[in-house]
């Protein structure tokens, strides 16, 4: 029998793998798929906060995961040699109307309260129209400084690295069973402790809720990495109405996502994608004759209340479940506590 089980090796199993690894645990990784695979593997890589008025415990705990990770990933980095490809680079968000610019400047008060003097957020007048056009931002744009980004495929292979060789890859989950994991091979491996962090594959291992509800949903986000030319590695991340244009390297931009939550397969790319790189486009004029080099797709985990969903299986005794996070799970991810799955 294993000590602790891990199904999914995507950035909350190769997570909650490594720290268990350090708490002196036996652990197994089993995945269906390649390491860091699925919705883990963005090629965006953004790490943007909430809005810093109406605070909330949501907004604290997210901050406070903002603020700590660059150290953990510093660490990350120092133990396997891997890049994260972690930079604070700030994020561009223009402004259409008046209204809205009113609206954002009365949050610089916000910033600057409940952002601790960690980073701010300031008006720009005039961004560099070469990267933010100028009919994109008639008002201007804000500049928010605590907005990051980070090579999820770097990250993820130095999680893989550091936790080793307790990883099994080309298990497909089945069903769960009572300290036992039942693959479609046939394979049956029983645990003392079961994590099921398969991202949207989990609610399918979920009961629904007295209001018969599911758990949650994969929403499916179709992104795009483009070439380049010019040096574009120190830009900040643009982001309007849902698009993100995010610098990646010197020469490339990531561009997405789409939001869906009605779709056929999750790995396939389409017209939606187009739309997508065409507002990419009209929003940068750096990707006026910029070559698509990429094409992407997944289904990402997006929990009933858009939450994290971690802690114990509401049937299966013996069972944690560590999934959702939809759009913040790789500024979370570190801060997740194994005394909730272990």
């Amino acid at each position: 029998m294993e000590d602790l089980l891990v199904i999914g090796a995507g950035i909350f199993g190769l997570t909650l793998a490594r720290k268990l690894q350090r708490a002196g645990h036996r652990v197994t990784v089993v995945e269906a798929g390649a390491v860091g695979a699925g919705a883990s593997a963005t090629p965006l890589g953004v790490l943007a906060p909430h809005a810093p008025d109406t605070w909330n415990p949501k907004k604290e705990a997210q901050f406070r995961a903002l603020v700590s990770l660059p150290d953990y990933l510093a660490e990350l980095e120092d133990e396997t040699g891997i890049a994260t490809g972690y930079a604070r680079c700030g994020r561009l968000i223009p402004l259409t109307t008046e209204n809205q610019r009113s609206v954002w400047e009365r949050r610089i008060a916000d910033a600057a309260l409940n952002w601790q003097g960690k980073a701010m957020l300031e008006r720009v007048e005039r961004p560099d129209p070469a990267w933010l056009s100028a009919q994109a931002a008639p008002f201007g744009a804000m500049l928010c400084g605590l907005s990051a980004k980070i090579d999820a495929r770097g990250y993820l292979a130095a999680l893989a690295a550091s936790v080793g060789e307790a990883v099994r890859t080309g298990l497909v989950l089945e069903r769960l069973e009572q300290g036992v994991a039942i693959f479609a091979t046939g394979e049956r491996i029983m645990a003392r402790r079961i994590v099921l962090a398969t991202g949207a594959a989990a609610f399918a291992h979920l009961p629904h809720s007295d209001s018969g509800e599911p758990a949650g949903r994969g929403e499916k986000g179709q992104a795009a990495v483009l070439a380049v030319s010019g040096d574009v590695g120190a830009r900040p991340i643009i982001f309007h109405d849902g698009t993100y244009v995010v610098p990646r390297g010197e020469t490339m931009v990531a561009v997405g996502a789409t939001s869906e939550r009605h779709f056929e397969r999750a790995e396939t790319t389409d017209a939606l994608l187009d739309e997508k790189i065409a507002r990419g486009k009209a929003l940068c004029p750096a990707l006026a004759d910029a070559r698509v080099v990429e094409r992407w797709a997944a289904a990402r985990p997006r929990a009933a209340d858009r939450g994290l969903l971690v802690g114990p299986h509401p049937v299966l005794h013996g069972v944690s479940i560590a999934t959702g996070g939809f759009k913040t799970g790789l500024a979370m991810a570190h801060m997740l506590d194994i005394g909730s799955v272990s």
